[in-house]
């Protein structure tokens, strides 16, 4: 397991947490299988760039992408963490 792979997936986990969704609305929600989802939040497989195209590009979730990408924030421009979405 890539321990980068591993990190990506955990933070893709805190987003659907943090929006309160089940994996299998979650998967729906970013038209990809549960089984894929499940595996990139585990980190049995690395995380795809269309995957992460689709996320950043939603328009409830695209507010996670800086973090997603390299744990920073910038509040002023939208972009905030899991644990400080209000």
């Amino acid at each position: 397991m890539n321990p980068d792979t591993s990190l990506v997936g955990k933070k893709i986990r805190q987003i659907r947490e943090a929006m309160g969704l089940s994996r299998p609305k979650f998967a729906e929600l970013l038209q990809v299988p549960p089984t894929t989802l499940k595996n990139y939040e585990l980190g049995y497989r690395e995380v795809g760039g269309a995957f992460l195209v689709a996320l950043a590009q939603h328009p409830e979730l695209h507010k996670f992408t800086l973090w997603l990408l390299s744990d920073k924030t910038l509040e002023s421009a939208g972009q905030v963490s899991p644990e400080h979405d209000a």
